[in-house]
């Protein structure tokens, strides 16, 4: 009899496969194939082993027996006349990858396995893999599915740490890292399409004494308040980020500097006219310039910051644009 249940690994031994009580039948060469016959009537056996002088020699399978049932002469024959030899046979303790191994070169069909000199069992190759197919592939899978969930960690880990590096911590916007990135992304198109880009910065007037004043809780969230605003009043084509304190940048893309102004008057707008729940009134500066073809984001950062250094001089709440 064959063991059903079984948490198989390719070292097992083969002749774990067997239960301890189950036994083969054998018979000498000489037997006559009636009473072979008789045998396979009675039990359910599908093989029986042949032997010479108590030494395995061949086997029979009950598809034999069906080929020898065509002429019913053959029940007075010797076994040995029918039986299929040599017989090759697997040491119990031999492990199932050995036994696989092996069966690759193998031309028959039935797997013996014999313990010292006793036969404990006989399988079909067949069915030797079907049940390695089915005790062996469930781990197959549960290890190719922990791969794949260990990839999908790896990958949403990029994206997440990704994500950690470009994005602001205290407002959930880009920061400077993002804006360096896309900036010579967009710098790229623009070689290549001809896009014009603007970039405007803007900063909070007399931040620190909002921070002085009501305390930097208040500031943080009069900083997360503002973000809120402003990415409301722009594209989600146009990158938002924090440059730095009370310092944030837009990158734009418009066909020509009349339309940005208008739309860095709009967002001052509404940041003038708006009211902030932590303190009664607020206001920004901006700068404005355009980005030349081939610029480094520090030449066009420094030109943007002359821009609202103007605006701060001349009486803040503004926006002036530094051109080249």
């Amino acid at each position: 009899m064959i063991v059903n249940a079984l948490a198989l690994t390719h070292s097992t031994p083969i002749g774990k496969l067997f239960t301890h009580e189950n036994s083969v039948h054998s018979f000498d060469v000489d037997t006559l194939m009636q009473e072979v016959f008789d045998h396979f009537t009675s039990y359910t056996a599908d093989a029986v082993i042949i032997t010479q002088q108590a030494l395995a020699v061949g086997i029979l399978t009950l598809k034999d027996m069906v080929r020898v049932l065509g002429d019913l002469e053959n029940l007075m024959l010797p076994v040995k006349t029918f039986m299929t030899a040599p017989l090759k046979t697997f040491h119990s303790t031999m492990s199932i990858a050995e036994v696989l191994d092996e069966m690759k070169t193998m031309q028959f069909d039935k797997i013996v396995v014999q313990h010292v000199d006793e036969v404990v069992g006989v399988m079909d190759q067949r069915h030797l893999l079907s049940i390695c197919y089915n005790q062996l592939t469930p781990f197959i899978k549960h290890e190719y599915n922990m791969l794949n969930s260990l990839m999908g960690m790896v990958t949403e880990g990029k994206k997440g740490l990704l994500k950690m590096a470009t994005t602001d911590a205290l407002t959930g916007i880009g920061n400077r890292r993002l804006l360096e990135e896309v900036f010579h992304a967009h710098q790229s198109l623009e070689e290549r399409y001809g896009v014009t880009l603007f970039l405007l910065m803007f900063d909070i007037d007399g931040f620190k004494a909002i921070n002085d004043t009501y305390g930097h809780n208040i500031g943080d969230l009069v900083l997360k308040e503002l973000t809120t605003l402003v990415a409301s009043s722009i594209r989600k084509s146009d990158l938002f980020v924090r440059w730095g304190g009370e310092e944030f940048a837009i990158l734009l893309r418009y066909s020509d500097p009349i339309a940005v102004m208008k739309i860095a008057e709009q967002i001052r707008k509404r940041i003038d006219e708006h009211p902030f729940r932590s303190i009664a009134h607020l206001t920004c500066s901006f700068g404005l310039t355009s980005v030349q073809s081939g610029e480094t984001l520090e030449v066009v950062i420094d030109r943007a910051d002359k821009a609202l250094y103007r605006a701060k001089e001349e009486g803040k709440n503004t926006i002036r644009m530094e051109s080249l």
